[in-house]
């Protein structure tokens, strides 16, 4: 598949960390933050795969915070931007942007993929399991001639830095919701196990690197998005498509498992897990006592939920006595950007309860307790 391509191509364009001096304690003792994953935390990789259908690099993405877009499938910052500025960490860079300062992190994320290599495949973008051999071809290749020498070592660097995967929804959404044959041949039962037997792989290929500190985010409730609501109208008569929660309800509680038998097993590693499925299932529900006056539709787009005619592009002629564009003038008000995508105030919302949220957002505990009890 054409989207193999990208593996090697940009190894060897940023200074590997751990060659240089770094103060540690300038950086609140996370030296570095790696993400992985999906539209939810790519800062703009997708930019820089010329080929690439999944793409936010067009007004009025990023129009609140950076006034231009970035890349990113939202109005501002993800949660993750936020995360990284309570680290006292630049936001990390997207790894296929040239010439990036990626000492203190890399944005592997990927828009439209998931952790099944098949989702997404025909949007040319970069799978999980591509983005993870990315990263452990860099770091083995960096531990292999540095070793634990030197001021600051690549090992040390690796194991104080933070993990952080955000994936699963498209795989649901995008992949086995709208693949009869995949429904035929595996059952969501089967289906989840897949996924989580995958996401296994990863979590132990990280490690076996070096990696230590670990952020897994669940699935929100993908059924109830904007998109998913258009999708649904028939029906579920605009409410939120129940085959899509139930099947993430069913992945969450795995992988809910598989973290509690992982931090069992692996020696010296914490993995955080999130319950953001609940959390956003509450705004949605109670979007009012969170400062929403809109929960379903999006606040940039067209047509039904705002979601018939995507976010920034050109209404179709032949839809263009029926449908309006619509741009929101307050997205703070708005729970949801696009037809998939939340607006900056949720992620600021989402990064607050990753910070200091309590065990029914977070487990086993949330990130200011990992770090502290890390140092």
């Amino acid at each position: 598949m054409e989207f193999f391509t990208v593996l090697f191509v940009p190894l060897f364009i940023f200074p590997l960390p751990g060659v240089t001096a770094i103060n540690y304690h300038d950086r609140i003792h996370v030296p570095a933050m790696f993400l992985f994953g999906d539209s939810l935390a790519d800062a703009g990789n997708n930019d820089f795969i010329p080929n690439s259908t999944a793409k936010a690099n067009f007004p009025p993405y990023g129009e609140t915070f950076f006034h231009r877009p970035t890349g990113r499938f939202t109005n501002g910052r993800t949660a993750f931007d936020f995360i990284a500025s309570i680290l006292k960490l630049p936001f990390p860079p997207p790894y296929l942007k040239p010439r990036s300062d990626f000492s203190h992190g890399i944005n592997f994320a990927s828009g439209g993929s998931g952790i099944l290599d098949s989702t997404g495949n025909d949007m040319n973008i970069i799978p999980l399991s591509l983005q993870i051999r990315q990263f452990v071809a860099n770091y083995s290749s960096s531990l292999k001639q540095k070793g634990a020498g030197g001021v600051y070592s690549a090992k040390t660097h690796l194991s104080q830095s933070l993990y952080v995967i955000s994936s699963g929804g498209n795989d649901i959404a995008l992949n086995y919701l709208l693949n009869t044959s995949f429904q035929r041949t595996t059952s969501a039962q089967d289906f989840v196990k897949l996924l989580l037997s995958k996401y296994n792989e990863y979590l132990l290929s990280l490690y076996h690197t070096g990696a230590r500190n670990f952020l897994v985010l669940d699935i929100p409730p993908v059924g109830c998005v904007p998109s998913s609501r258009l999708a649904g109208m028939k029906a579920w008569n605009g409410g939120c498509l129940e085959t899509a929660n139930k099947l993430v309800m069913a992945y969450n509680g795995g992988l809910r498992q598989l973290v509690v038998h992982l931090n069992k097993k692996l020696e010296g590693a914490t993995i955080l897990v999130t319950n953001s499925y609940d959390f956003v299932m509450k705004i949605i529900k109670h979007g009012k006592s969170y400062g929403f006056i809109e929960t379903k539709s999006a606040c940039c787009g067209a047509g039904p939920f705002n979601t018939a005619v995507n976010c920034g592009l050109e209404i179709p002629k032949d839809k263009r006595g029926e449908y309006k564009a619509f741009l929101c003038k307050r997205p703070g008000k708005y729970m949801f950007w696009d037809g998939t995508h939340p607006t900056e105030k949720v992620y600021k919302m989402v990064s607050r309860q990753i910070w200091h949220g309590n065990s029914s957002f977070i487990s086993p505990f949330n990130l200011k307790t990992l770090i502290l009890r890390r140092h």
